[in-house]
């Protein structure tokens, strides 16, 4: 499940716009061509595939999955809370044991109420658009500010999909990056 949602506006500050359009001069530059852009972006997590460490179901190729005990968690794996508070135990991982011997595991192929993190991003620009010069030749100058990642909202990566290690259910790693700035000048002629 994912929402992106792209938007362009052109501000109505300045000439010919609904405020101050009737500025001129220095001050009609100064409250003209303003703008902004951007890409929101918010994605469910994907699901998680728990397998085991060792595969004793002796099938050369097959793998294993753990058992999940429903009279430990009637409710479930998933737990409560923000994803930073559960980095260190993003399910609750004494669900899930090592299948006996010749056996599958009684898992399914995904978790059905746990998921990795999902998308929560926010891309934001504002810019300044100014034109000078004659009309038959017109000038421009364009400045952007722009802002990937606005409120520096983290995507954490899959917690540890493999029953038997050290890192299962933990999280270790961010997918995204954190918050980036970059400025632009752009002349036209």
């Amino acid at each position: 499940q994912r929402l992106v949602v792209s938007y362009v506006l052109d501000l109505p500050f300045g000439a010919g716009k609904k405020f101050l359009g009737s500025s001129s001069g220095a001050i009609g530059k100064l409250v003209s061509g303003w703008g902004i852009n951007g890409i929101m972006t918010y994605q469910r997590g994907f699901p998680l595939h728990l397998v085991t460490a060792a595969n004793l179901t002796n099938s050369f190729g097959g793998g294993s999955r753990p058992n999940f005990d429903a009279t430990t968690c009637p409710n479930g794996a998933a737990l409560d809370g923000s994803a930073q508070s559960q980095l260190n135990k993003w399910f609750e991982t004494s669900c899930f044991t090592q299948p006996p011997a010749f056996t599958f595991g009684n898992l399914a192929r995904t978790l059905a109420d746990v998921r990795a993190d999902g998308i929560a991003n926010w891309d934001f620009a504002l810019f300044k658009s100014t034109t000078f010069g004659s009309t038959d030749n017109p000038l421009a100058l364009q400045f952007r500010a722009e802002f990937f990642n606005l409120f520096n909202t983290p995507q954490f990566a899959f917690p540890g999909q493999v029953h038997g290690t050290g890192q299962f259910g933990v999280v270790s790693a961010q997918l995204n990056n954190p918050r980036l700035v970059q400025f632009a000048l752009k002349f036209t002629f």
